[in-house]
């Protein structure tokens, strides 16, 4: 059993096809921790409002974040761009109201501590901003439309080719960050508070680096880098990914 005093998940897109559940509930059952963030994206109401999905896999992830919450477990959702009816009471009461099936989605999810964004003091590592980032993304804050059409595309491509899928948007996402000046953005949150760094997803671009003025870190995701960041009870700050059941360390801080 790993066990930590935080660990940080985000863009797991329940309710989406290819999201790979079964890593995520094999690296579940094997961890335990004192707090656990979910950094946005948990539950994909785009995809599901465009075709509804929710195998038995899905709900045994929600199932397994309660579990964790009753064991004493602190968990805590920060609110994403696909999981954005949260971020409004009434959105997100009349979401509850569309089926049986959302009545229970949206009902275990209002179990969590849900905030747009969550301040955390790390241990080794200073006051990290934990949130998902799609607000520095100029094209998901502003055009909605065409970031949904983008996610779209993808989903598509997940379905036929998830090795080209992954290609494409690395290079969208690229291309998008520099356009809407992503790391811009995240350096004047940091520095505006000031933090000493911040803690997002989003990109699905898994990533911890040390810039000279804050440390950025980036969770990445679980439909192709089934990646985590995870403080250790020293104040280690690692990336790691799970694939086939096992743990590999791509970065620490």
């Amino acid at each position: 059993m790993n066990q930590y005093k935080s660990v940080f998940l985000s863009d797991i897109h329940l309710g989406f096809s290819g999201c790979q559940s079964d890593k995520l509930l094999n690296f579940l059952n094997n961890t335990k921790c004192e707090k656990l963030f979910l950094v946005g994206d948990i539950v994909d109401f785009w995809s599901m409002n465009d075709k509804f999905f929710w195998p038995k896999e899905h709900q045994e992830v929600i199932d397994a974040f309660l579990k964790a919450q009753e064991n004493g477990t602190e968990v805590f959702l920060i609110t994403g761009n696909h999981d954005d009816p949260m971020r409004a009471e009434a959105e997100f009461e009349e979401l509850a109201k569309r089926s049986d099936e959302y009545k229970r989605i949206c009902n275990s999810l209002k179990k969590f501590k849900i905030s747009d964004k969550f301040e955390y003091k790390t241990h080794a590592h200073g006051n990290l901003l934990v949130i998902h980032g799609d607000q520095y993304d100029v094209v998901t804050s502003n055009i909605k439309w065409l970031s949904k059409f983008g996610g779209f595309l993808y989903d598509l491509l997940i379905k036929i080719n998830r090795p080209m899928s992954k290609a494409l948007k690395t290079f969208a996402k690229s291309t998008v960050n520099k356009a809407s000046s992503f790391q811009k953005n995240v350096k004047k949150d940091c520095l505006k508070k000031p933090y000493d760094g911040l803690l997002c997803g989003h990109i699905h671009a898994p990533e911890i680096k040390r810039f000279p003025e804050y440390l950025y870190l980036n969770t990445g995701d679980w439909i192709e880098s089934c990646t985590a960041i995870t403080e250790s009870f020293d104040g280690t700050l690692e990336l790691a990914t799970f694939r086939n059941s096992r743990k590999e360390i791509l970065a620490q801080a």
